[in-house]
């Protein structure tokens, strides 16, 4: 089984939008999937129960649990769990960077956000696994996107060639207890987080 972990230390990262886009797009990419909340403030397990399915089923635990957690899923016949993290700095977030296999960092194209990825990239590299940036909530024009991907690049990570935008489709879908790529299947938020999954999975070694 492999896992993602979306990481940031900064709130409004669009972390949980995210990862729990992320979990459906894999889902109906006939992955098995499970969605493990570990953030406390529970964001990811309100979606949950909003939604109308089943899929992807949800976890709530702790940072503690986690390892042993990933082993139940395995177990269970998970073949992917995304874990979504708190947006600050708690009590093992380091334990749960080193359980995991890969690790997402969201950031947004802007100076303040660029300023705070240091904390984070001091967590993936402090558990010495593979990660990556990627930008969200991008604006539709603007040189801040290219700008900010040049400032990514020197900590080390390749930053995702996909860019996910400043879209409605988002918080619409999040509302519904849906993902974009169920509330608007053929609109363009669907097909960013599309993309950006099928990135991830050739960069967690998938086909």
């Amino acid at each position: 089984m492999r896992s993602i972990a979306f990481l940031s230390q900064k709130g409004g990262s669009g972390k949980t939008t995210l990862a729990v886009h992320i979990a459906v797009a894999a889902g109906q990419g006939r992955e098995k999937v499970v969605l493990i909340d570990t953030d406390p403030q529970a964001s990811a397990s309100v979606w949950g129960k909003a939604r109308q399915q089943e899929n992807p089923p949800i976890a709530k635990i702790t940072a503690a649990h986690i390892a042993g957690y990933l082993q139940t899923a395995q177990q269970q016949g998970h073949g992917l769990a995304v874990i979504d993290t708190a947006p600050h700095t708690i009590s093992g977030i380091d334990i749960i960077a080193a359980a995991v296999d890969y690790l997402l960092i969201p950031c947004r194209p802007s100076v303040f956000d660029l300023a705070a990825i240091e904390s984070s990239v001091k967590i993936a590299k402090a558990a010495r696994k593979p990660a990556a940036f990627v930008l969200n909530a991008c604006a539709a024009r603007g040189p801040e996107v290219v700008e900010a991907q040049q400032v990514l690049a020197k900590h080390g990570y390749p930053v995702a060639p996909v860019t996910i935008g400043d879209r409605k489709a988002f918080s619409r879908a999040i509302i519904t207890g849906e993902a974009v790529t169920e509330f608007d299947a053929e609109g363009k938020a669907a097909q960013e987080i599309v993309a950006l999954w099928r990135w991830l999975r050739k960069q967690m070694g998938g086909k």
